[in-house]
């Protein structure tokens, strides 16, 4: 496995030496809100398009150890923002495993392939979160009795 792992983030390492380009915003108006229109209406491209890896690629994390995880994880990160996507995780001290499989799930969808875009992975509803144990978001938005009543069982 630690073969395989290897190869992929070779293959990510890739993407990251192939950054896309900032875009130069315009001094002018129109043409400026011509360029955030274009940003807005992006669309999702394949993973495989993006990064050069699918989701099919990508092992689930039961069938990693942690330091493949950790590993695999940097060069996707690295790899994103090398192409302009930023990615912030809701919380602290979250497990790599989490991380990683939350991270995993976006493959499915693809990625922005214009610059600019941060993964946040937080829709603002706190009970089907992955993440609510490690985010105090939660706190602020919801009441305790509220938020395990919506929690799914």
């Amino acid at each position: 496995m630690q073969k395989y792992i290897n190869q992929l983030i070779e293959d990510l390492n890739k993407a990251e030496a192939n950054p896309t380009e900032d875009i130069e915003f315009s001094n002018d108006y129109e043409e400026f809100v011509e360029q955030m229109k274009s940003i807005e209406e992006a669309t999702y491209e394949p993973a495989e398009k993006v990064l050069g890896i699918s989701y099919i690629e990508l092992p689930p994390a039961d069938r990693l150890n942690k330091q493949q995880i950790q590993k695999l994880m940097t060069a996707i990160l690295n790899a994103l923002s090398a192409k302009g996507t930023e990615v912030v995780f809701p919380g602290n001290a979250i497990p790599v495993e989490l991380a990683y499989t939350q991270l995993r799930e976006h493959f499915k969808e693809g990625f922005y392939a214009t610059p600019g875009w941060t993964i946040d992975f937080c829709s603002g509803y706190c009970p089907d979160c992955p993440f609510k144990n490690y985010c105090d978001s939660c706190d602020h938005k919801w009441v305790m009795e509220e938020l395990k009543k919506n929690r799914k069982k």
